[in-house]
């Protein structure tokens, strides 16, 4: 928690902003190295929840859908409720430890933030109003203009090249 209040700090984002900005795990996927931090594999290549702040039921889900031999493209949903939806389940997952990332689980965890997350849990309608703020200000970190940065004709290419 300490790391990311610092590196949100640092960009001139607080830590309301931290939690809003945590709810777009709302939405996708992740492959299963991106949280394997939270298991670990015994003697046998069978793994254990070795993570405290993660429900066990959905850790043996989590497991199930990514064993110790998974292939590396194998990916679950951030959020195993309503992966393809921009809502709050995101914050309702939290507070049942169903949270993906490690870094999910402590927004709950830490006394910092815990009242936000039950918050946006309980009024979707207070984090849209949040995520607009909050995203906004994202949008504007490391902007590049003058004769830095250019309007590019074709995103995926430098007007020179």
């Amino acid at each position: 928690m300490d790391e990311m209040t610092k590196l949100f700090i640092s960009k001139g984002l607080s830590l309301d902003d931290l939690v809003t900005l945590s709810g777009a795990h709302t939405i996708g996927r992740a492959h299963c190295g991106a949280f394997s931090d939270r298991f670990q594999e015994d003697p046998k290549g069978k793994l254990t929840l070795i993570d405290a702040s993660l429900d066990s039921a959905y850790a043996n889900e989590l497991m199930k859908k990514c064993p110790a031999n998974a292939q590396p493209s194998t990916t679950v949903n951030n959020d195993p409720e309503t992966s393809f939806v921009f809502d709050n389940q995101y914050y309702k997952n939290l507070l049942k430890k169903k949270g993906l990332f490690q870094s999910d689980s402590v927004l709950f965890g830490d006394t910092r933030t815990s009242k936000r997350v039950e918050s946006f849990a309980k009024n979707q309608f207070s984090f849209f109003e949040s995520w607009s703020q909050s995203f906004l200000k994202l949008t504007t970190i490391g902007v590049k203009t003058n004769e830095v940065g250019e309007i590019r004709a074709l995103c995926s290419s430098t007007n020179d090249g």
